[in-house]
């Protein structure tokens, strides 16, 4: 009779871990999922069986037939706004939420053109309310509108380096032509100590390059945001002076300051590329990374790509990852200078007349990609066979990186579907703190240079988002919004044949702006 009990027990306890089991992993219906987003691989079957593992994977669970739709980079907000206005759009999008696009997404609020999100989402879906909250947008948004329309993607969540957020933007460095001129390698430099050190890249050419040596390589837009942008703080915007009245950053003395170091650069030291303004989209990462022929850059990716854009360098020029730096740009004052990047990237809405299960599996597969075991699989792959934790709760990697490419074009990567298009609301700047594949030297220098944009600097040099001038889309202030500033101050530098006629040329240029910015200024400061 014990022997009976017991077994009886035994088979009780099993059935209950199976029912408990059942319980966990939900059983869906089947639902198609229309999806807009530039990330959304051209003509690729994300359905397809036997196709994508991870891909396959996580459709599979979720029980959804997904069709995706790509757009250009370029056309991408023209053609969801059309789409939008016209009641045509996909089930789920991406916004591509910004200062030039938030009045549109105002007014297609204001017209019932997306979907409002039910009052008790945040109950049903904590993982996601909670990723939610730190992006500052969504928040700020909710409370503009009266309730949740847009579900911006964060791009750090679990490594968060800091509110305002730093942004990526580094110098990339010859590190062995530094040593070799004999300058320090270190982690922060201000704009005349890069000079300084173009200079002797130039006069003793460390690396024999010759007449294709570039000691500072950079396109127009770079050149800007090197000369200007890491001086200046407000040099292409409007910003609030100590009596909180709205004033120009364009006519600020840091961005004539930031103007007179590129002119010198260019015209005096001839340490920038010559012909600088003619380079094509990324031909200045291409001509230090791929080319090696250039000793300093100022470029974008400082996390998710840290280690892949050291083993381009590595593979196309022959040269050691060593070889390869990152450092912080300060101004010439010497402070790191930035406004709030904003933690977000690309915001998910939903089309007015949603169906309640496709809206519903949507934010379940958010809830989960989100989660401290669907994060990893978003840009790691399949947990078991790509990734794991140790005993320690630690993430580990099941496969050698420098033999198998996980994510990427179709033809090259084990899953072209990894990235953000799968239900991510999470980017993959925060799992590059921890994803073991890349190096854990690397991993420990991306966060020191997060860390030290912020201690380099001021609350005055590195500042938090002003809603009310990112929202305002005032007639005036769109005006404004109109000026290229990177050209339009390159146009000076290429022109003056002497500082004072930059002065002159600068004085005569904000000169000329003033009938459309003194309208934006009243209007800001009413």
């Amino acid at each position: 009779m014990k022997r009976l009990v017991s077994l009886i027990l035994a088979l009780m306890l099993a059935l209950g871990v199976v029912c408990a089991a059942s319980a966990e992993e939900k059983q869906y219906d089947r639902v198609t999922i229309t999806y807009t987003c530039p990330q959304v691989v051209a003509g690729y079957d994300y359905n397809a069986p036997n196709g994508d593992g991870y891909s396959n994977w996580i459709l599979g669970k979720f029980n959804i037939d997904f069709q995706g739709t790509n757009v250009s980079w370029n056309d991408w907000m023209n053609n969801l706004v059309t789409w939008i206005y016209a009641q045509d759009m996909t089930d789920v999008a991406i916004y591509n939420f910004s200062e030039n696009t938030a009045t549109t997404a105002t007014d297609i609020v204001n017209q019932g053109l997306l979907f409002r999100l039910p009052d008790d989402w945040k109950e049903r879906w904590p993982g996601v309310a909670d990723v939610y909250s730190k992006t500052s947008l969504g928040p700020m948004l909710e409370e503009l509108y009266g309730g949740t329309y847009f579900i911006p993607r964060a791009r750090f969540y679990y490594n968060l380096p800091g509110d305002p957020l730093a942004n990526h933007w580094c110098l990339w460095m010859r590190a062995d032509w530094i040593k070799a001129v004999g300058k320090e390698v270190k982690h922060s430099y201000t704009i005349p100590e890069v000079i300084e050190i173009c200079k002797l890249i130039k006069e003793q050419d460390p690396g024999q390059v010759g007449a294709n040596l570039l000691p500072l390589e950079m396109d127009t837009g770079n050149a800007a945001s090197f000369f200007l942008r890491a001086n200046s703080t407000y040099w292409d915007t409007f910003y609030k002076d100590a009596d909180g009245k709205y004033q120009w950053g364009a006519a600020a003395p840091e961005t004539l300051e930031g103007l007179k170091l590129w002119y010198q650069a260019y015209k005096v030291d001839e340490v920038l590329d010559p012909e600088y303004y003619l380079l094509d989209h990324e031909k200045d990462l291409e001509n230090f990374q791929t080319l090696g022929i250039a000793g300093v850059s100022y470029l974008g990716g400082q996390t998710a790509d840290v280690e892949n854009y050291r083993k381009t360098f590595r593979d196309r020029t022959g040269h050691e990852y060593e070889d390869f730096h990152m450092a912080n740009l300060l101004g010439a004052d010497g402070y790191y200078h930035q406004r709030d990047l904003i933690n977000f990237w690309g915001a998910v809405c939903f089309k007015p007349d949603v169906d309640p299960a496709v809206f519903e599996r949507w934010m379940d597969l958010m809830e989960w990609t989100c989660s401290k075991e669907g994060y990893p699989a978003t840009s790691m792959g399949l947990k078991g066979e790509d990734w794991d934790f140790d005993e320690n709760g630690e993430i580990i990697s099941l496969i050698d990186p420098q033999e198998v490419q996980l994510a990427g074009a179709v033809g090259e990567a084990k899953y072209p579907s990894l990235g953000h298009v799968l239900g991510s609301v999470i980017l993959w700047d925060d799992l590059a703190m921890d994803n073991p594949n890349i190096r854990e030297d690397l991993r420990d220098e991306s966060k020191l240079l997060y860390k030290l944009r912020t201690d380099e600097s001021t609350p005055e040099t590195f500042t938090k988002v002003d809603w009310n001038l990112y929202m305002n889309g005032s007639e005036e202030l769109l005006a404004v919004n109109g000026i290229q500033y990177a050209d339009e101050f390159s146009n000076m530098i290429t022109t003056a044949t002497s500082e004072e006629e930059l002065v002159n040329l600068y004085n005569e240029w904000i000169e000329s702006k003033q009938a459309i910015v003194q309208p934006a200024l009243d209007a800001l400061n009413k």
